[in-house]
């Protein structure tokens, strides 16, 4: 099963045989053809429903077709935690977000993440922790429709360090949030992150 995020909306692709758990609000359509694709996606970047689910008989299929209208960029970054058990945001492009950046050719994943982090934020002695999950969201760049994949890992550090935006990224600003700045901050990021740290492997590493 793969979900993607397209602009504040997200496209479910499922076998037959899967199991989700029920949303009321999901529109459900059968994938048969790449005209089912285009439909799909004509309806979520307009707006037309705020969750969609394309049932296929092979999801990898389904899969390849997505991908085959896109760039596909890698990402990494962290969620990152102090000692002081706050949590590093990022202030880009109005939104909040958490540090990550592109995967450069012949580096690792794993050490793109820490990289990345370290570049926004001016951040040192970061001890790189587990996955945590991987997010799918689309956007358009330079006339390009961009599929970026980003993989996200639980991250830790001392406090007592000066944390600096990287301008030239665009990023406007960096805090540690405690556990009520944490959640306004989440209340203005992006759905895919905002879904991220919902889940119960990140509610276990920030600890709230």
């Amino acid at each position: 099963m793969y979900r993607i995020f397209i602009n504040d909306s997200v496209l479910i692709l499922r076998s037959f045989e899967s199991i989700l758990e029920a949303d009321e609000s999901a529109e459900i359509q059968h994938y048969s053809c790449v005209s089912c694709m285009s439909s799909a996606l004509k309806k979520l970047q307009n707006g037309l429903c705020e969750s969609l689910i394309l049932q296929g008989d092979d999801v990898e299929l389904m899969w390849q077709d997505l991908c085959s209208r896109y760039e596909l960029i890698e990402a990494a970054g962290g969620v990152v935690v102090n000692s002081n058990s706050e949590v590093l945001w990022i202030r880009r492009n109005d939104k909040w977000d958490l540090p990550k950046g592109k995967v450069e050719p012949g580096e690792k994943v794993e050490e793109t993440a820490v990289r990345e982090v370290e570049e926004e934020c001016a951040v040192r002695g970061i001890d790189r922790g587990a996955l945590l999950g991987v997010t799918y969201h689309t956007y358009s760049h330079k006339g390009k429709e961009i599929l970026k994949k980003s993989y996200w890992y639980a991250m830790s550090c001392a406090v007592d360090q000066d944390l600096k935006p990287q301008v030239e990224e665009g990023i406007t600003e960096v805090i540690w949030a405690d556990k009520q700045q944490h959640l306004t901050c989440m209340a203005d990021t992006y759905t895919s992150i905002a879904e991220l740290l919902k889940r119960e492997k990140l509610q276990n590493h920030l600890g709230f």
